[in-house]
């Protein structure tokens, strides 16, 4: 991307959601065409080639394809390009706090619950925190509200497993 002239790249000042630093770097964006499937005779739509470099550097640091129209706008596309950031922060959250990569099961319905189970239990924590002054609140506090719900949802479901818990209880010193 050096042969771009010095009137293609423009300075462009954005901030990603969650932080309150403000970024500076310069771009300069041009429709082309990927060659994704070229060994199959086939030509993709035009998309945006939207490159980054640091203020005053030639040397270019980041490549993003944006599939968006032809008339957006050089700072939109920027904008949609650092999205990417809230997501890696969201599920790093999601993992770490919430244990998404802690599931240790061998078939898909299973995960699939997990990860269902994870996603309600970030998306509650999310609104609280949005709602909440003052404390705030935790994932370990959400992970334990989320979970003794779905296992009261589950309880309602299958009534007789209950029973057999009740049965055991008496037997064995169960903590319930």
């Amino acid at each position: 991307m050096t042969g771009l002239p010095p009137r293609a790249w423009r300075r462009i000042t954005w901030h990603n959601d969650g932080q309150s630093r403000r970024w500076r770097a310069e771009f300069a964006a041009v429709r082309v065409t990927p060659a994704h499937a070229w060994r199959h005779g086939q030509l993709l739509p035009e998309v945006w080639l939207l490159v980054q470099r640091p203020l005053g550097s030639r040397t270019v640091t980041k490549y993003f394809f944006v599939h968006l129209p032809a008339t957006t706008a050089l700072k939109r596309l920027v904008w949609i390009a650092h999205q990417r950031w809230a997501i890696e922060q969201q599920y790093q959250d999601l993992k770490d706090e919430l244990g998404l990569d802690h599931f240790e099961g061998r078939r898909y319905p299973g995960w699939q619950r997990h990860v269902v189970l994870t996603a309600v239990a970030y998306t509650f924590l999310q609104q609280e925190r949005s709602h909440t002054r003052g404390r705030p609140v935790t994932f370990p506090t959400v992970r334990a509200l989320v979970g003794e719900a779905f296992t009261a949802l589950y309880f309602a479901a299958h009534p007789d497993q209950l029973d057999i818990i009740i049965q055991l209880r008496r037997h064995l010193p169960l903590r319930i």
